[in-house]
């Protein structure tokens, strides 16, 4: 009896301890997962998958991306399938990649205007540290230039995250296209 009176004190003072420890942020002391990353300015994670169609995706340091990482049982990320196609019919022409990772599973209908990568062993979900669905990154030549939770263009009286990406994704292109007229005029100049 001495010994299990013994062993309940060690284990409230071990569980005291580690209380008295814990972060105020997530609560789990110093156990805990690394924040999400990649984050805006930082280097994106570069990679090769295999498409749902069999073919082979590479996401490289050179080009502009829209990487998306959604899952068939998350009502959000069904609700923003065809908001990403009409993002992608649009700047599919001007050399953005679009390409939706699905985690658990992945759509039957696969008639969309973007890449659809397989993760069955999450391998992808954990190279971009994703937690939670859906989260989308705006990549341009390795740099991310923005991370979103959620993604819905919404309307005009209730707009949503997907307007944000919409932005940032003209700027972007906007600004890639302004430097390469500036090569262009030196290249003539010269």
């Amino acid at each position: 009896m001495k010994r299990l009176g013994l062993v309940l004190l060690v284990v409230l003072i071990a569980a005291g301890f580690y209380r008295s420890s814990l972060s105020e942020e997530t609560a789990t002391g110093t156990l805990t997962l690394p924040g999400p990353a990649p984050n805006v300015g930082e280097a994106a994670e570069t990679f090769e998958a295999r498409r749902q169609d069999g073919g082979s995706f590479e996401l490289s340091d050179e080009g502009v991306y829209v990487l998306t990482f959604w899952s068939v049982f998350n009502r959000d990320s069904v609700a923003a399938r065809p908001e990403l196609a009409e993002l992608a019919r649009e700047y599919g022409d001007e050399g953005v990649s679009f390409a939706a990772v699905y985690i658990g599973g992945t759509p039957r209908d696969t008639d969309v205007p973007y890449t659809v990568l397989l993760d069955g062993k999450g391998e992808l979900t954990s190279l971009y540290n994703v937690t939670r669905v859906p989260r989308s990154f705006l990549i341009e030549d390795g740099e991310v230039k923005l991370v979103q939770d959620g993604f819905l263009l919404g309307s005009e009286e209730q707009p949503g995250s997907g307007e944000q990406m919409e932005d940032e994704l003209t700027r972007v292109l906007e600004e890639r296209s302004d430097r390469a007229h500036g090569v262009e005029e030196k290249k003539r100049r010269a």
